[in-house]
């Protein structure tokens, strides 16, 4: 039992004197047991937990900008595991609370009501026109000729980025001037007119308009989303950067409409990338918490060599499940998140297990620190063991020649089970929980002991969330993770992203088939 701030308050020197000889004895102990593990609490890093980097004191940090991958949980005395995640989530929602002036303020995003408007005032030269003829009749379906009589009605300027010339250096832009024309046919005498390709209203994209109209072309749409993504700029930084280093002046509601459009385009690939990851032998997963609005929810990193898919949604089993529909059949690979655990074909990331044991061994509990560094002792002579057998395989096998260490940290643990110190508790639970798929690697030396590629992959995304504090529409949620995962993987894939992305907003735009992924290099 732990003495509370109620407790504390009715504690002081003259309560102190009126307690006999044995009770002081035992609120010494109390006292001393409270100091030890708020010590210990006090000397967290991420060196010896699981804290994120972000956690440390800023004079603690190293150079260079550090970001966390998930939200930094204390565990309480006597907690569960269940008990654990509740607090989590719970810790989470507070952390996304809207502040006072949100509240106060019941006013939309973007323009108000009456609010006058504002048009586009920068003129550009066109450096190219494009007509638009109407193929067939409207009133009798006949085949309209090429060569009859039609005009203009109609038109929209397209600002866009010329293609790449092999031995230029830089950006050429185009402004392209598309006319819409009407035809009178020769059959009946009717004049069709030319309309732009519109698609068809979604539930899920409300507001949300796929369309040849369009201001911005493809690949200074897939500029733009490059801009606000990968390189986390917002949309008025998107706005300067243009006007900067172009000349190009753009709305910042054009622009954010632009990124909307874009993750609608790309949402056919979603399936792609999931394909592509269930062919993989092994799979790298890791989630960390997201905002939308005043929603909790977490965004999910399934990685491979080549691939890269993130997923926004609960903190459940079943969002995992709904994503590898059929399932996944190689070796998933993860850290010790229960969820996890459905997947028997699964490997555990030693370094969060090692960052743990580290954590014991620093504790200022003498027994506790004492298990701690005879725990990560071990456990670093086992990984250094694999190490080596990756290079010179011994004959016994890693099983047999260090059975007598598995056995001895498999004892500690199992005499830990119950023990009243939380942390060393929970770890010993933890091991034993997953002890074959912790020691798997001991028989197959080959597999990885690490999670680091869906470490890696969300560290730039934690970075955003840091800056954007999260996304603010379902519609929104949505278009930032198929566009993250269209950049990573092509990152992988050694292509360019935006250049990618400008061939599927060009594509969607006019209701035609998506290009395919970026090809995997031929040298791997």
């Amino acid at each position: 039992m732990y003495l509370r701030k109620h407790d504390l308050l009715q504690m002081d020197d003259d309560w102190l004197k009126r307690l006999p000889a044995e009770l002081l004895l035992e609120v010494s102990k109390r006292l001393l047991h409270d100091v030890k593990e708020l010590q210990d609490r006090l000397h967290r890093n991420p060196e010896n937990s699981s804290r994120p980097p972000t956690s440390q004191a800023p004079w603690a940090k190293p150079e260079g900008p550090e970001e966390s991958t998930v939200p930094v949980i204390e565990t309480l005395p006597g907690e569960t595991e269940t008990e654990i995640t509740e607090v989590e989530e719970d810790t989470a929602k507070a952390a996304v609370k809207p502040s006072t002036a949100a509240k106060a303020s019941r006013k939309k995003a973007g323009k108000q009501p009456g609010s006058p408007g504002y048009g586009r005032t920068q003129k550009l030269a066109v450096t190219g026109t494009c007509d638009h003829r109407p193929e067939n009749c409207t009133a009798c379906a006949q085949a309209l000729s090429a060569d009859a009589p039609s005009k203009r009605y109609t038109a929209w300027d397209e600002i866009d980025i010329a293609p790449p010339v092999e031995g230029q250096i830089g950006l050429m832009f185009l402004i392209i001037r598309h006319y819409l024309l009407e035809t009178n046919c020769e059959h009946c005498d009717h004049v069709s007119r030319a309309q732009p390709w519109r698609s068809a209203g979604e539930h899920e994209w409300e507001q949300v308009e796929l369309g040849e109209w369009r201001l911005v072309g493809p690949q200074l749409a897939g500029l733009i989303v490059f801009l606000a993504l990968r390189l986390r700029l917002s949309r008025p930084r998107i706005r300067e950067a243009l006007m900067e280093m172009f000349g190009l002046l753009l709305s910042v509601g054009v622009i954010d409409e632009t990124l909307r459009e874009a993750g609608r385009a790309s949402f056919p690939l979603e399936d792609v990338l999931v394909a592509d990851l269930l062919q993989e032998p092994q799979l790298n997963v890791d989630e960390t918490s997201w905002p939308e609005n005043r929603l909790l929810l977490w965004l999910w990193a399934l990685v491979t060599p080549w691939t890269v898919l993130f997923v926004i949604g609960p903190r459940h089993a079943e969002m995992l499940e709904n994503v590898l529909q059929d399932g996944y059949y190689g070796i998933l690979i993860s850290d010790g998140y229960r969820v996890y655990r459905a997947w028997l074909n699964r490997l555990r990331c030693w370094p969060h297990l090692i960052r743990k044991l580290r954590g014991l061994a620093e504790s200022s509990d003498g027994r506790v620190s004492g298990v701690g560094q005879e725990m990560e002792g071990l456990m670093h002579t086992l990984k250094d063991a694999i190490y080596a057998a990756r290079i010179d395989l011994p004959p016994e096998g890693l099983p047999f020649l260090y059975a007598t260490h598995v056995d001895r940290l498999k004892s500690l643990c199992t005499a830990h089970w119950s023990d009243a110190h939380p942390a060393l508790r929970s770890v010993a639970r933890e091991f034993l929980y997953d002890w074959e798929v912790i020691m798997r690697p001991l028989g197959e030396p080959h597999l990885p002991l690490s999670n680091n590629a869906a470490e890696q992959a969300l560290r730039h995304w934690v970075i955003a969330r840091h800056i954007s504090h999260g996304t603010r529409s379902e519609a929104g949620t949505r278009a930032f993770a198929l566009l993250a995962s269209v950049i990573e993987t092509c990152r992988l894939r050694g292509a360019s992203s935006w250049r990618y992305l400008g061939t599927v907003i060009r594509a969607a735009r006019k209701g035609l088939e998506l290009p395919p992924l970026p090809a995997i290099p031929a040298a791997a």
